[in-house]
């Protein structure tokens, strides 16, 4: 008896090992994703930024997540967004200070989002699922990214007495990309059969 729980332990312990292993070589499929998006971007939106090593945003809020990780591309736009303010005297004012952008995860075709983050007061809003195949699933998140963080905390620290990003894509969920979730899915839709 004791033999079979050591080789039944074993034999989990080796699944494992191998399920982190894939993990690791995972990333150069989910690096083909990234690849073939940063190719079909539209003229006037860049790559700003790329990470690995993460999960998408909103999804663990408050919560341990010890599953396989994906990789991000932090991507710009042209439109510019304002941060609004009330000065001392109440007066409103605005300032182009960010830059629409849009975040996504590319992630591991096992990945889920926890169904326990719904009971999480308070939780953000997650990043929404684009695309599902059998190599990948793509999360986007569309923000604003702040050009300069030393301006815009000198206004809200010291000119300010209340301010916001109205027309952040946060809030109004629109992109100057305004096809930038169909187009994301035809561009995966293809290279997922590709990697088949």
């Amino acid at each position: 008896m004791l033999l079979l729980k050591y080789v039944t332990f074993m034999v989990m312990f080796g699944i494992g090992a191998c399920s982190v292993s894939m993990a690791i070589s995972d990333y150069e499929g989910l690096r083909h994703f990234a690849n073939r998006i940063t190719e079909k971007l539209p003229s006037t939106w860049q790559v700003v930024e790329e990470k690995t090593n993460v999960i998408p945003y909103g999804h663990y809020y408050g919560l341990k997540y010890d599953g396989q990780k994906g990789l991000s591309l932090l991507l710009e736009g042209k439109r510019d967004v304002f941060l609004h303010w009330k000065d001392k005297s109440g007066v409103w004012d605005q300032e182009a200070l960010a830059k629409e952008s849009l975040e996504l995860w590319i992630m591991p075709p096992e990945y889920r989002e926890s169904w326990k983050r719904f009971f999480i007061i308070g939780r953000p809003k997650p990043a929404e699922l684009i695309f599902s195949g059998k190599e990948a699933r793509v999360y986007g998140y569309p923000a604003h990214r702040i050009g300069s963080n030393e301006k815009s905390n000198e206004i809200l620290l010291s000119r300010s007495s209340g301010a916001g990003w109205p027309d952040s894509p946060v809030h109004t969920g629109v992109l100057s990309w305004g096809t930038w979730k169909e187009d994301i899915k035809e561009i995966l839709q293809d290279s997922d059969l590709l990697m088949q």
